[in-house]
Formats: structure tokens, C-alpha cells, sequence
């Protein structure tokens, strides 16, 4: 779709020309006033709102100009001799604005009941409304709420409900993520620019501080370096989009989510959506470093070209105090050969040279540095009965450590004669015995121990107690014969 398409053609101008600034007010105005009566706005109100607005514009003595010839204002229609007061041409052209917002399809008019008009915001007019006043305020941005919500949405309940719809959330929310990251790499660039054209230190200082500080770093920078930071989440999302796509049956149970919610009209769209949006997740999440990266170079230049033209600004403000100090030292040395009554400069300021001479205004030798001398390095030796504790300590901590003899052990313990158990024998109780758990995971695939994990073609996960696994088998390896 086409943007003109949703737009009408003519839509645009009604923020060009000598009164764009008042067209911009009066639409932020309909917007709030819209968010107020959901169901339309009535004229006569929004009419007496308009005409508040331009009665305060003509009060602060900016220029308005507004087409008023449609507006009957007298009886017999002219306009030429016709005298009327502030209060009519502020209705008028209230009228007028109105009128120009209906002809560009910003507005539409409705009649209802007994013959009231309302007005009512077209769709497209709603949304690029709220994406004026959202530009227009300086809102702080919660960056780790993305990242919460996007880990939320992939691991909570309506993933297993409905995993098609849970992917394509965790897509938007990724989208919009990564966009506020870009918007607020580029607001850094914009106020580096603002600085660099500033002419005075005052400028340059309240541009840091009132504008920089306040807007990016207060409510963004120091946010997402500190309490923000995404850490927390990502590598989350990263292994759960990563099992997500390894995962045949997952991936088919998204599938066909998708096809019975009618996302999609074929099997071949939905599998390829669904895995471009678990694909852009992962690259999002993935390449976030390079993200934060260039965003802390664009802060250090920011407060680079800010130091740097603050100094350059003091020294060139250094540069006329000091041509101001030899005109003033001339002046005096002028004064220094004429009488008191003869020279002028008294009666309009008081010079004074000031001429002393101190230790601390001569110039201090650099001392040589003596050269390093290295303090003696004396061995202490190693008591024995240290030496004894240290290797006790050691042995103890090699007997705690869970090693492959161990792991085996514990799972033939539980398996006994048999030749292959269920994984949920294995449910942990404690966190030792999860521990434990986990290994069988892993020494059950990499085919060095005595037995073996073999996945279930049913995808069946266990809940117990406030532990959560898949249920496998382990099987009893049978031993060669040499």
C-alpha cells in the first residue's frame, strides 16, 4: 500500500504557509480534545476552543492570517464597509480553520441527533496526531520493558496457547525496541549539531545542561546504561528463540496456530513469516552490542565537540579581555604623563597598576627523578601444616565436584537391572540432585558415558515442584566385547 493511499492527496498542506504554527496548535488541541469525547467532538465546542486559541495568538502579536470570505458575517454579505468586532473575526476565522481542516480530510463533520454537528478524527488523522504530541514531549523511555515483555511473551502461558501469535507480539516489540535505540542515536547526533552552532559559553553550557542532560542522558543514556540495561533478558530470549527454531515439533505447532488464526492463507507464507520473525529477533538481540557501541561514540563526540567548543569560545572571549587590558594599560600610561587635573579617565573609572613580584611567579626548575629502586623481595616459606590444610581443602573440594564416574553412578543407582527408565525417575528434590540432572543432559549426548539420552518424539515437558525439564529416556549402553 501506497502512503497516498491512506493519506488523502491534498492532506499535507495544511501545515505549510504563514499560519502552519497555528494550524499545528489548533490540531494538538483536536487531539486532546478528541482524547476527552471518544465518539466526536461538538462543533460549537471545539469552535469556542479554536477561537480561545487564536484570540490568545493575536494577543501575543503573532500574525494571523486566515481566509474569512465564506463567513456571512453582516446581512447583506459584503464585507467591504462592513465593521465588526475582534470577538466576530476571531469566530470567523475559528469557523474558517475548521472549515479548511474538513476541506483537507483532516476532520469529517457528522449530524446527529436534533441536527447536531460533531466532529469526528478519520483513522490515519488519530495516529499521525499521536505521533505529533509524542515528538512534542520529552517522555522518558523504559528500554528494559521491551526486553521483559518480549521474554514474557515467549516463555509465558499464551506461548503454549497460541505460539503463532506469541512470535509475531515478540517480533513488534523487538521492532519498536530497536527503533527507540535508533531514535535515540540520532537525537544525539541532532544536539550535537544544535551545540556546534552556539556562539557563546552561556549557550554552549545551557544547551548541555537544560537541553542534552535533561532530554537524553537523564531520561535515556543513564537509563539504558544502568537500570534499563537489557542484560538481564537477552540472553534469555536469545536461547529461547535458538530452541525455538531447532525444535521440529515447536515449530509445526506454530504452524499451524498460524493457519487456524488465519494469519496466513498457505502453509509455505506461514512457515516463512514465522521464521523471518524469530530470525529478526535473534539478529536484533544478537547484534545489540554494535547498537550500544555506536551510541556511546555519539555521546563521547557530543561531549567532545561540547568541551571543545566551550574552549574554543573562552578563548577567544580570553582574546578581547586581553585587548581590552592593553587599551586600559595604554589609557593609564597616558594619564601617567599628565597632571591630575588634565587627565580625564578619573572621572569615568578608576585604573590602578598593580605590579608584584613573588616566588610563586618565577619559574620552578623540573627536578630529576631519582631512579626507581625496587624494594628486596624476601620468600616467605610455606609452613608444612599450611601446606597439609591446603591439599585437605583441595581433596574435599574434588570429592564435591560432580565428574562423569559420579553422574553415572547416580543414574544406575536409580536405574538398577533395568535397561532404560523414564527421565522423570530422575525429578530432582533438591538443587544437588538438579545438578545432577543437568549433567545426565549432557553426558547422556556426548556418547563418552555409559549410557545414553534418547529424545521422546512426544514433546512432553514435567513440572515438579518449581522445577521444569522435557521428559526423555536413558537407555543402558551395551558394552563391546573385545
Amino acid at each position: 500500500m501506497k502512503l497516498f493511499d491512506v493519506f488523502p492527496e491534498r492532506f499535507f498542506y495544511l501545515l505549510t504557509g504563514p499560519n502552519k504554527h497555528l494550524y499545528a496548535e489548533a490540531l494538538l488541541l483536536l487531539f486532546e480534545q478528541s482524547r476527552r469525547e471518544r465518539f466526536g467532538i461538538r462543533l460549537d465546542v471545539m469552535r469556542d476552543l479554536l477561537q480561545e486559541l487564536i484570540e490568545t495568538h493575536r494577543e501575543l502579536g503573532l500574525e494571523i492570517q486566515l481566509d474569512v470570505e465564506e463567513e456571512s458575517v453582516g446581512s447583506d454579505g459584503g464585507h467591504g464597509d462592513l465593521q465588526i468586532s475582534l470577538e466576530e473575526l476571531s469566530r470567523a476565522q475559528a469557523n474558517a480553520l475548521i472549515r479548511r481542516m474538513e476541506r483537507l480530510k483532516w476532520i469529517y463533520l457528522e449530524v446527529r441527533d436534533q441536527f447536531q454537528q460533531y466532529i469526528v478524527l478519520p483513522h490515519y488523522t488519530s495516529r499521525i496526531l499521536s505521533l505529533f504530541q509524542e515528538l512534542c514531549e520529552a517522555r522518558t523511555v523504559e528500554y528494559q520493558r521491551f526486553a521483559f515483555v518480549t521474554y514474557e511473551i515467549l516463555t509465558g502461558q499464551e506461548a503454549k496457547r497460541r505460539p503463532c501469535f506469541a512470535v509475531r507480539e515478540a517480533r513488534q516489540y523487538t521492532l519498536q525496541f530497536e527503533q527507540e535505540l535508533i531514535t535515540l542515536y540520532n537525537d544525539m547526533k541532532h544536539h550535537m549539531e544544535q551545540m556546534v552552532q552556539k556562539t557563546t559559553i552561556q549557550e554552549v553550557l545551557d544547551h548541555h545542561f537544560e537541553k542534552y542532560k535533561s532530554q537524553i542522558v537523564d531520561k535515556s543514556y543513564h537509563r539504558l546504561k544502568t537500570s534499563d540495561h537489557v542484560s538481564r533478558y537477552r540472553f534469555q530470549i536469545l536461547q529461547t528463540v535458538q530452541n525455538w527454531l531447532l525444535d521440529k515439533d515447536l515449530l509445526e505447532e506454530t504452524i499451524e496456530d498460524g493457519l487456524r488464526s488465519e494469519f496466513y492463507q498457505s502453509r509455505e507464507e506461514a512457515e516463512a513469516d514465522i521464521r523471518d520473525a524469530l530470525y529478526r529477533i535473534e539478529e536484533t538481540y544478537s547484534g545489540l552490542d554494535e547498537i550500544f557501541y555506536q551510541i556511546d561514540l555519539k555521546h563521547n563526540q557530543y561531549l567532545r565537540s561540547s568541551y571543545d567548543r566551550a574552549r574554543y569560545l573562552s578563548q577567544q572571549h580570553h582574546g578581547l579581555v586581553q585587548q581590552l587590558a592593553y587599551v586600559l594599560e595604554r589609557l593609564s600610561g597616558l594619564c601617567n604623563n599628565m597632571s591630575p587635573d588634565e587627565c580625564p579617565w578619573p572621572e569615568l573609572f578608576r585604573l590602578q597598576q598593580v605590579e608584584v613580584l613573588n616566588e610563586g611567579s618565577l619559574f620552578s626548575p623540573r627536578r630529576k627523578k631519582l631512579p626507581h629502586q625496587p624494594a628486596v623481595h624476601v620468600v616467605q616459606p610455606i609452613p608444612d601444616e599450611l601446606k597439609k590444610q591446603l591439599r585437605q581443602e583441595n581433596l574435599e573440594r574434588m570429592r564435591h565436584a560432580i565428574t562423569r564416574k559420579k553422574v553415572e553412578s547416580y543414574v544406575f543407582d536409580r536405574l538398577g537391572e533395568r535397561q532404560e527408565m523414564e527421565l522423570e525417575e530422575l525429578a530432582p528434590t533438591n538443587l544437588e540432585e538438579f545438578l545432577l540432572l543437568t549433567y545426565v543432559y549432557l553426558f547422556g549426548q556426548d556418547g563418552a558415558s555409559a549410557f545414553e539420552l534418547r529424545r521422546s518424539s512426544e514433546r512432553r515437558i514435567l513440572h515438579i515442584g518449581q522445577y521444569r525439564f522435557t521428559n526423555h529416556r536413558i537407555v543402558r549402553k551395551r558394552r563391546r566385547q573385545h
